[in-house]
């Protein structure tokens, strides 16, 4: 079939045109060879395959690049954090009244020491007194309600109506027994919170004992050293006290270590007085300086000579005799 028959075509009909396979039909002249079309694919997918693979080399380059300027960050890092550590502050120092340089974090420590102490003290102290308080207002309850119940006890009965009616006396004794029962049940309630107190007192008294004996080892270790030692340091602050006017019963049961710093400070103070006073005492008797004679000739020549040179001078008025004069 021509292209004139197929353009005249009956109406309503239809048939698919084959491909042109007419050498005029320029998409008819193709040279290349199915091998050659393969190779042409092959070689656009391998372009592709090396373009994928730069790109992703040059990722792989560009983060090993940024791990390589982390690494050297913290490097630079690391190695300015010795010298802040090598930078630190000087510790602040203090000069005392007596000259003494004491570093600003002991004087803190000493301070926070001070006032735990303060504060410990103040505590056992208004535990004690609130206990006291509360002890001695049971006691006294419980004693008013007990003298309230012995007021109303009845008669003791007498013995002698066991003989006259031995089932009125028994009963008597019956009603009065329960009775005294009661009472001795309440005085009993009294003494239990005695106890208590007394238990609480007595534990109170061996924590202040402990705290009070660490206080005083802090300040002089010598009292933890040996038992000899510490008998020594006790003797001698005693004494002390006993010279300062304190009698034995003052000096009894007294726990606060700050009183036997007080007394030992004492001691070196007394003992320096003491010592001032005999030092004293040996110059006020020591005999005064005897002056050698022969010193003391020699002297009243020197002057006698000055005097002759001066008279000889004021008659003659010559240099000789001036230069002879000892103006000293």
């Amino acid at each position: 079939m021509t292209i004139g028959e197929s353009a005249n075509l009956p109406s309503g009909g239809s048939k698919t045109a084959d491909p042109s396979t007419d050498l005029n039909n320029p998409e008819n002249l193709n040279f290349l060879d199915s091998s050659d079309e393969d190779e042409q694919n092959n070689q656009a997918e391998g372009d592709e395959g090396i373009e994928s693979e730069t790109d992703e080399a040059s990722e792989d380059g560009q983060e090993s690049d940024d791990a390589e300027q982390q690494d050297d960050q913290d490097a630079e890092s690391e190695g300015d954090e010795p010298e802040e550590e090598g930078e630190k502050e000087e510790p602040v120092v203090v000069t005392l009244k007596g000259g003494e340089q004491v570093p600003l974090e002991e004087l803190k420590l000493g301070y926070m020491r001070d006032r735990d102490y303060r504060h410990k003290t103040q505590e056992t102290a208004n535990k004690a007194k609130s206990l006291d308080e509360m002890t001695t207002r049971v006691t006294r309850t419980v004693d008013a309600i007990a003298t309230h119940l012995a007021g109303m006890l009845p008669e003791e009965p007498q013995h002698t109506l066991a003989i006259q009616d031995p089932n009125e006396y028994t009963r008597r004794k019956a009603i009065y027994d329960s009775a005294l029962a009661q009472v001795n049940a309440i005085i009993n309630l009294a003494n239990e919170p005695k106890e208590v107190a007394n238990k609480l007192t007595k534990q109170q008294e061996d924590e202040s004992i402990a705290f009070n004996d660490a206080k005083l080892a802090e300040a002089f270790p010598q009292t933890r050293k040996s038992a000899e030692e510490r008998r020594k340091f006790f003797e001698q602050t005693f004494q002390t006290a006993r010279d300062l006017g304190f009698t034995d019963e003052e000096l009894k049961g007294q726990i606060d270590h700050r009183y036997f710093k007080l007394a030992h400070y004492a001691r070196i103070g007394l003992e320096a007085e003491q010592a001032k006073g005999k030092a004293l005492a040996k110059v006020q008797n020591a005999p005064p300086a005897a002056v050698k004679v022969k010193q003391r000739a020699a002297v009243n020549a020197d002057v006698q000579k000055s005097r002759d040179a001066m008279k000889k001078l004021s008659k003659t008025g010559s240099i000789q005799d001036a230069l002879r004069i000892d103006f000293d």
